[in-house]
């Protein structure tokens, strides 16, 4: 039987967000390299993390994640955003930026969504809530 999730729990910087997101997922798609040595051919790979956001836009909360990201982007250089994800009872803990700004508007008569991925600094944190 599969589990569903139901509870991802995203805090970036100092805010909360689980309202505005359908989803939030870390990946990682690790580059990787072949490296020919006299014991033979050996492949290596380095890891390669992303912050998978969508949800709804939220540009009217003031401190609503569109807007966080929104402002990191616009900063020369950009920003690097503090994140949280918690699943349950694990966390896992990071330091992530934009790659490209979060969409602003949408079509006539649709929910007004976004999609976005940021590119995550080094190596994601495991962790567990603590009560």
């Amino acid at each position: 039987m599969a589990t569903l999730l139901k509870t991802v729990k995203l805090s970036m910087e100092t805010h909360a967000y689980e309202a505005q997101l359908n989803q939030a997922e870390l990946v990682d798609d690790p580059t990787t390299e072949k490296v020919t040595t006299f014991f033979g051919e050996e492949e290596s790979s380095t890891p390669n993390y992303k912050l998978n956001l969508g949800g709804f836009q939220d540009y009217g909360d003031l401190n609503g994640i569109c807007g966080v990201i929104h402002a990191a982007y616009q900063t020369d250089p950009i920003a690097e955003l503090d994140f949280v994800i918690t699943v349950g009872t694990q966390t896992r803990t990071g330091v992530c930026k934009p790659t490209k700004d979060v969409p602003f508007g949408g079509d006539a008569g649709s929910p007004l969504k976004f999609s976005v991925t940021l590119d995550v600094v080094g190596t994601p944190t495991d962790g567990v809530v603590t009560p």
